[in-house]
C-alpha cells in the first residue's frame, strides 16, 4: 500500500464508517464513536451524532494517547483519570466510562474508534466484561481498516485506469483495443476524432466490426506501409496502420491498432519541410473538434482573397487567428495591419482607416496621412471588433469592399487603388444588430462571406489543460522557475471553471499562480479564481440586493464584476488596464463595457 493511502482519511468511506458505528451501538447498546487522525469526528451515535464531521479540539486526548501508544485504553471514570486532565471537561465530564481502540492499517493507525457510556446502565454494560469488549472492539476496528483497504485498492486501480487513459489520449497516434469479436473496446481521444466516436450515441457496432475487418484484411496483404481506407461519416479516408495482438499465457485475447491519417501525416511532412501551412497555425493550440474543425476551415480559405469573418467570445483567440490566415495565404509577404474599432474614438477611426490630406481638419498634420487600408496594401487589414463601428463609417467601409478604391478625408484627387483582404472579426451577433437597425445589412452580407466560428473555452474544455500546461512552462522559463505542472485539485478547477475571459483569462489565471507558487506543483489556492470564489459570492450578493426580487441575470453579474475591479484598482491606484488583466478581457473590450454599463 502507497504512502499516499496510508495517510487518506477515513473520512473517505464515511457512510460505511457510519453504518458500521450503528450496528455496533445496537449490539452493545452503548454509544460509538470514530475520529480520523485529525481528530475529526467521522461517525457517531447518539449524543455524538450531531457533532460527525466536526474536529473534537479540547476532547481528543484519551483518543490521541491511545494513537500515540497503538493500544486500547480504557477509562473507568472519566473526567476523574488523570489521563482526562488536560480535557475542558475534566472534572465536570458527561461521560461515565470510556473504552476505545486504535484503527491500524498496515502497521500504521489512521483513526480510532471508541465505545462511550453516558449513563449507569450503559456504563454497566460497558464494564461488564471488559476482555470480551476489547476483544469485539478491535475486530470491529480491523473491519473499519479492512474497508479502507478494499477503498484504497479500489481507488489505485482507478488510478491507474485514469493514467493509462490519460497516457493513450497524450499519444500522438490514434489507439485502439479490438477483441475476438472485432468490437471497439477503447479507443483514445484521437481515434475518437478520426473516427467520429464522440459518444454512445455515435457508436455503432456494425460500421465499427466494419472497419476492424478491413484493418485485418489490409493486414493479411502484407504490404509496407500498410494502409487502409476507412469510411467515416461517408467519407473515404486513408490511413496508416498497425496491429498487435495482446496475449495471455499464449492466448490471444485482444488486438491494439494504431492509425495515423495519411493527409495529417503529409501535412506534417510539408510543415517540417517548410513549405506548408501548418507553421501559420501551429500558434493554435488545441485537438478539441470544435478548435480543430475552426483551423481546418481557416487553413481552406487561406489561399483565397475572399472576406472572412471570425465570431466568437472576447479571448478566443481571434487576432491569432487572423494572423494565422495571413501568413498561410499569398499575402504572407506583405503587411499585416490590426485595428480595434472599439478601441479608438469615433471622430479618429475615420481618420486612421482611410487617411486624410494636410489642412483637411484642424490639428492634421502637413502633407497628410495615409490610412490603414492603405498601410495594408498587397497585404491584410485585420478589423476587430467590427460591430462597434459607427453607422456612417460603415457606408464609407463598404464603398471601400465594393470599389477596391480609398478616398482620403479632404482629398480633391481621385481615389487611390487598394489591393487589401479584409478579416473582420467580432464578438457581437451582428445579424440581430442588423434585425435591430445597429448594424448595415449590405456591409454584413460583405463580411459575412466566410463565417468562421472561434469556440469558447467552454466548448473545448479538452483543451483547457494543454493550454495551461503551455503558458506554465512558458511563463516558468520568463520567470527562472522549476514547475513541474499543476496538483490533481488545481487540474480539476481549471477544468470545471466557466472561463468567461477564455484563453487570455487563462493565460492571466496561469501567469499569476506562476508568480505566486512556491512549490514544484501548482496548488489549487495559487489559482486566482480559487481565492475569490467566497468573495465572488459575495459580489452576487450584493447584486441581488441591487435588483431586489429580481434574479441576477448575465449582465449584472458582468456589470458587478466590472465595478469590483475598477474599485479595487482605484482603491491601489492602478490603471484601468489592471483592471482588464483582472477581469481576463482586454483593454478595449473593457472600455466598450464601461460604455455599455454607463461605469465610465
Amino acid at each position: 500500500m502507497s504512502e499516499r493511502g496510508i495517510r487518506m482519511p477515513l473520512h473517505e468511506i464515511q457512510e460505511i464508517v457510519q453504518q458500521i458505528a450503528w450496528a455496533v451501538a445496537s449490539v452493545l447498546r452503548v454509544e460509538v464513536e470514530i475520529a480520523d487522525l485529525r481528530f475529526v469526528r467521522i461517525a457517531g451515535t447518539g449524543r455524538t451524532e450531531a457533532g460527525v464531521l466536526r474536529t473534537m479540539a479540547g476532547e481528543d486526548y484519551v483518543y490521541r494517547a491511545s494513537l500515540l501508544d497503538g493500544k486500547p485504553v480504557v477509562i473507568t471514570r472519566p473526567g476523574e483519570d488523570e489521563r482526562c486532565r488536560p480535557c475542558r471537561h475534566f472534572g465536570n465530564c458527561p461521560e461515565t466510562g470510556e473504552i476505545c481502540c486504535p484503527i491500524m492499517l498496515d502497521g500504521k493507525p489512521v483513526g480510532v474508534i471508541g465505545l462511550l457510556a453516558f449513563d449507569e446502565e450503559q456504563r454497566a454494560r460497558l464494564f461488564a466484561d471488559v476482555d470480551s469488549i476489547l476483544g469485539f472492539l478491535q475486530k470491529m476496528a480491523e473491519l473499519i481498516s479492512g474497508k479502507l483497504k478494499e477503498h484504497l485498492s479500489y481507488v489505485e486501480q482507478q488510478l491507474m485506469l485514469e493514467k493509462l487513459r490519460i497516457v493513450m489520449d497524450e499519444l500522438d497516434k490514434a489507439m485502439l483495443t479490438v477483441d475476438q469479436s472485432d468490437r471497439i473496446v477503447q479507443a483514445n481521444q484521437r481515434a475518437r476524432r478520426y473516427l467520429g466516436l464522440n459518444g454512445a450515441a455515435d457508436r455503432d457496432p456494425v460500421r465499427e466490426a466494419e472497419w476492424v475487418r478491413a484493418i485485418r484484411q489490409a493486414a493479411d496483404l502484407g504490404s509496407v506501409p500498410q494502409k487502409v481506407v476507412l469510411t467515416v461519416a461517408g467519407e473515404a479516408r486513408e490511413f496508416l496502420f498497425t496491429i498487435r495482438p495482446i496475449q495471455l499465457a499464449g492466448t490471444t485475447r485482444e488486438w491494439v491498432i494504431t492509425l495515423d491519417d495519411v493527409k495529417e501525416v503529409v501535412a506534417i511532412a510539408r510543415q517540417v519541410g517548410g513549405f506548408g501551412q501548418e507553421d501559420a497555425f501551429s500558434a493554435i493550440v488545441g485537438a478539441s473538434p470544435a478548435i480543430v474543425q475552426a483551423k481546418e476551415v481557416a487553413m481552406r480559405v487561406a489561399a483565397s482573397d475572399s472576406t472572412v469573418l471570425l465570431e466568437g467570445e472576447s479571448g478566443t483567440g481571434k487576432e491569432l487567428f487572423a494572423k494565422a490566415i495571413h501568413q498561410a495565404s499569398r499575402r504572407s509577404a506583405g503587411p499585416f495591419v490590426s485595428v480595434n474599432c472599439a478601441a479608438i474614438p469615433e471622430q479618429l477611426l475615420e481618420s486612421e482607416l482611410f487617411g486624410y490630406e494636410g489642412g483637411a481638419f484642424t490639428g492634421a498634420r502637413k502633407g497628410g496621412k495615409r490610412g490603414l487600408f492603405e498601410a495594408a496594401d498587397k497585404g491584410t487589414l485585420f478589423l476587430d471588433e467590427i460591430g462597434d463601428m459607427p453607422l456612417h463609417l460603415q457606408v464609407k467601409l463598404l464603398r471601400v469592399l465594393q470599389e477596391k478604391q480609398v478616398v482620403r478625408i479632404g482629398a480633391a484627387g481621385p481615389p487611390i487603388d487598394v489591393d487589401v483582404r479584409i478579416i473582420a472579426a467580432t464578438h457581437r451577433e451582428l445579424a440581430k444588430m442588423v434585425a435591430e437597425g445597429q448594424f448595415r445589412a449590405d456591409l454584413y452580407y460583405r463580411l459575412h462571406v466566410i463565417p468562421i466560428h472561434l469556440p469558447s473555452l467552454r466548448e473545448r474544455r479538452e483543451d483547457i489543460l494543454t493550454l495551461a500546461n503551455g503558458f506554465l512552462h512558458t511563463y516558468a522559463a520568463k520567470l527562472g522557475k522549476e514547475l513541474r505542472g499543476f496538483t490533481r485539485e488545481a487540474q480539476e478547477l481549471l477544468f470545471h471553471h466557466d472561463w468567461p475571459g477564455n484563453v487570455r483569462e487563462l493565460a492571466n489565471a496561469i501567469e499569476y499562480a506562476v508568480n505566486l507558487e512556491t512549490t514544484a506543483w501548482v496548488q489549487p489556492e495559487r489559482i486566482p479564481f480559487a481565492r475569490q470564489k467566497d468573495h465572488g459570492k459575495q459580489l452576487m450578493g450584493a447584486g441581488r440586493e441591487k435588483s431586489g426580487a429580481q434574479s441576477l441575470c448575465l449582465k449584472q453579474r458582468e456589470r458587478c464584476a466590472i465595478e469590483e475591479a475598477l474599485q479595487l484598482v482605484a482603491q491601489n491606484r492602478q490603471s484601468k488596464e489592471e483592471a482588464a488583466r483582472l477581469l481576463g478581457i482586454s483593454r478595449a473590450t473593457l472600455f466598450r463595457k464601461i460604455k455599455e454599463h454607463g461605469l465610465g
